[in-house]
């Protein structure tokens, strides 16, 4: 397999805010995001894989209800994957995208969803977000919450989904998924190389944080992270510079290759070379200049007991009852949190 161009489009995005404008407005952010995919062919030349961020066709915009949400969301497949598709095929490339998905087989549910379509214009991943900000801000379902029939309807590897593909072994995670180490590291067991990362990062106190995230789930997982951010959100309720962009493209050494210096509208391009992974992950111990293997040498067995007896956010939490406020996924954060002081495992501060 020969190296490759990858493509990460941070673009700015128009919000909607009134729905009456919602296929307008999906249809223009399409169109400048397939301009952008075109623009970088005619620069640098083929790129075999293309990527745009988390709530790159709506926006993001708050307060809204759960209804609220599903009115604006796509279905996978449907008209925004169906035009994904034909670019993906005419220019042959892969492109891995994210929308809030309305499902008519889990009604009244919203999902945060990435999905990868191949150069042939066929959907051939999708994943649903399992991490929102610590769980506790979101309305969106995801499969965790909803375990079991989840699993029995798609199979237990649709918690992690990855997919081969001549250009790698692919898989996604979204945004905060990031913030939990096990997300990636599940991917990489399955043998996921290049992993896709579209998210929305808002400005905060933790900036610098998310680039460490992303650096180590590179190198903790041997595998290429492709990290696209949005630019910017024209009509949102927060600052028109309020997500801080950085897209950036790192190797599976954990080395960023290429980013984006900020916030705006930028794309970053950079080499992806699936051997030289490869290489590595394959090398036997004792091997000239390389002694480490985080996959080889992970002690899955040992820490698994620990997980076990952990018992944090659990599986099935909405499994019985839909999702309708934020005020509700507090709830049961705040229920988690007081049995683990209750337990010992958590201690309040003591200023005395």
């Amino acid at each position: 397999m020969k190296p490759y161009k990858a493509a990460l489009i941070q673009q700015e995005t128009k919000v909607i805010v009134d729905p009456k404008q919602r296929d307008s407005i999906i249809e223009q952010n399409l169109d400048r995001i397939f301009e952008l995919i075109q623009w970088t062919f005619n620069r640098v030349g083929e790129i075999r894989l293309a990527a745009f961020s988390e709530y790159g066709i709506i926006g993001q915009f708050r307060p809204r209800t759960v209804e609220e949400w599903i009115g604006l969301a796509e279905t996978i497949p449907g008209p925004v994957t169906d035009r994904i598709a034909e670019v993906a095929k005419r220019l042959g490339v892969y492109i891995v995208g994210n929308l809030y998905e309305r499902d008519d087989s889990w009604p009244g549910r919203l999902w945060n969803t990435n999905f990868i379509i191949s150069d042939e214009g066929k959907i051939i991943l999708k994943y649903r977000k399992n991490n929102g900000p610590n769980n506790l801000n979101t309305t969106y379902t995801g499969p965790g919450d909803v375990y079991d029939e989840y699993t029995a309807r798609y199979g237990e590897l649709s918690m992690f989904p990855v997919v081969d593909t001549p250009i790698g072994v692919l898989g996604t995670l979204t945004c905060t998924d990031i913030i939990f180490p096990e997300m990636a590291r599940s991917l990489a067991l399955q043998g996921a190389e290049v992993l896709i990362h579209p998210t929305a990062e808002p400005w905060s106190d933790v900036d610098q944080m998310w680039d460490v995230f992303r650096r180590a789930r590179a190198y903790e997982n041997l595998s290429y992270f492709l990290s696209v951010c949005a630019g910017a959100f024209h009509g949102s309720d927060r600052p028109r510079m309020g997500y801080r962009g950085h897209s950036q493209i790192i190797d599976h050494n954990g080395n960023v290759i290429s980013i984006a210096a900020g916030s705006g509208e930028a794309v970053c391009v950079g080499q992806v070379d699936v051997n030289a992974l490869r290489e590595v992950r394959s090398r036997k111990p004792g091997a000239s200049g390389h002694e480490w293997n985080q996959l080889v040498e992970l002690r899955s067995d040992l820490y698994a007991e620990v997980y076990k007896r952990a018992k944090r956010w659990p599986n099935n939490g909405w499994s019985d009852r839909l999702i309708e406020s934020t005020v509700e996924t507090r709830a049961k954060g705040r229920e988690i949190i007081d049995s683990l002081l209750e337990k010992g495992q958590l201690k309040l501060p003591d200023y005395s």
